[in-house]
């Protein structure tokens, strides 16, 4: 064993006297110039091992990075993408509200009572009752009976106020009818409100009456509770059913009872509202006509 060690010995201390000599010999000589390029060759497989963790190392601190930076990026310009959508629907429904208000300013110069301006803060939910809930009240000038209307058409009646607020009863509500007139015809009826907002019905019209799809109806003034010649609705549809005695004569409001926002009431005099005291709801209006 102690010969082993000392052979071990003896063998090291060649190679390191062999290392040092082809180094001094190299250094001096120049003696592996010509082999170098193929000792490279054997070099740098040992090379790419040994420095592959530290690039797969620095490749993955920069993906990570990358990534990461993508993300947060993506993240912000995802929130400026809502924050400019939300101003752009912003500012299309001021530019929808501003045409609104200009087309109710224009129907304002042509009515010719006195009016005032309100806006719909609320409705009902009740889906057999269809009222708006404006911030007018009776310190307002708001009362019971009050036309409202919006910018192209007949909306509906106030039936309920209080100090602040007030009910507005639409015309498509089940409950209401309003005395209507054919200025092409002159021919008078009476327009009921059938719990769809896009569906009214003229009542005794008949089978020989002049009137037919597009015809317009407006107020007729009758039991003088809307003043006459505003715009009520258009008739859609015509018909003449064999056995019945009246024809069915559909019509479609002209106000936007499900979008106005803002509206206008029409003031009377105190002696037309001493004679409309009585809401629609419990005296359908025009049954005395």
């Amino acid at each position: 064993m102690f010969s082993s060690n000392k052979a071990s010995s003896a063998s090291f201390l060649v190679l390191v006297l062999l290392s040092l000599a082809m180094v001094i010999g190299d250094l001096q000589f120049r003696v592996f110039n010509p082999i170098r390029p193929y000792l490279t060759w054997l070099v740098t497989p040992i090379q790419v091992v040994v420095s592959a963790p530290q690039k797969l190392i620095s490749w993955a601190d920069v993906r990570l990075d990358t990534r990461e930076a993508l993300v947060e990026q993506n993240q912000q310009l995802n929130s400026e993408l809502l924050m400019l959508r939300g101003q752009l629907q912003r500012l299309t429904s001021l530019r929808a509200e501003n045409v609104r208000l200009r087309e109710l300013l224009d129907a304002s110069q042509r009515v010719e009572e006195r009016v005032v301006m309100a806006e719909v803060i609320g409705f009902d939910q009740n889906a057999y009752s269809h009222k708006v809930l404006i911030d007018k009240g009776f310190s307002n000038g708001a009362y019971i009976g009050q036309p409202v209307l919006d910018a192209t058409g007949v909306l509906g009646q106030v039936v309920e106020t209080s100090a602040y607020t007030s009910r507005v009863l639409l015309i498509a509500d089940a409950s209401h009818f309003v005395p209507v007139q054919l200025p092409r015809t002159g021919f008078r009826s009476i327009l009921r409100g059938t719990g769809d907002m896009n569906h009214m019905e003229l009542m005794s019209v008949p089978h020989t009456a002049d009137i037919k799809k597009g015809d317009i109806l407006s107020t007729s003034g009758l039991a003088n509770r809307f003043p006459i010649g505003y715009p009520v609705g258009i008739v859609r549809n015509v018909r003449h059913v064999s056995g019945k005695p009246y024809a069915d004569v559909e019509v479609v409001p002209m106000a936007q009872l499900n979008r106005s926002r803002h509206v206008m009431l029409i003031e009377r005099s105190e002696d037309q509202r001493d004679s409309n005291e009585t809401p629609a709801e419990a005296q359908p209006e025009g049954a005395d006509s």
